[in-house]
């Protein structure tokens, strides 16, 4: 039931996004989000969100939802130095079509900040995702998890 209210929610939600912009809500962005160097495959299959040291998870496996993720983390901002980051908020699990697996940190920021997410096996590399973004994101994890 949480899956159909989510989905519908989304919809909504890119529906509304879709009529302040001419310009359409979703677009290819696998391409974009290899190129910023922040997830290492272009299929996703899906993804599982929990929240740090918690039981609770959202899995999803819907194309709409997937794309929605992978336009945020697009816009994705690989940071210079090494970001002084406490304990995240969710850790991130992409699938990818071919089986392999990504685990990612995300720390997610108030409304109209900043928000950062790396690589669990690159303790170097911190992405950082602004305000607009992070709204967003914020949108699609919806109360699901916070």
């Amino acid at each position: 039931m949480n899956k159909i209210l989510f989905a519908v929610s989304m919809s909504i939600i890119l529906a509304s996004c879709q009529k302040e912009s001419a310009a359409p809500v979703l677009y290819d962005s696998p391409a974009s989000v290899m190129e910023n160097g922040l997830i290492d495959f272009e299929e996703w299959e899906g993804f599982h969100l929990s929240k740090s040291g918690g039981d609770s998870r959202l899995n999803e496996d819907d194309a709409l939802m997937i794309q929605a993720v992978q336009e945020v983390f697009a816009g994705a901002v690989k940071d210079e130095g090494i970001a002084d980051l406490e304990d995240p908020d969710f850790i991130m699990e992409v699938d990818a079509e071919n089986g392999e697996q990504q685990k990612l940190l995300l720390w997610l920021g108030e409304k109209g900040t900043k928000s950062h997410v790396k690589k669990v096996d690159d303790s170097s590399a911190v992405y950082s995702l602004d305000g607009k973004w992070t709204e967003r994101l914020r949108q699609l994890v919806g109360n699901d998890l916070e």
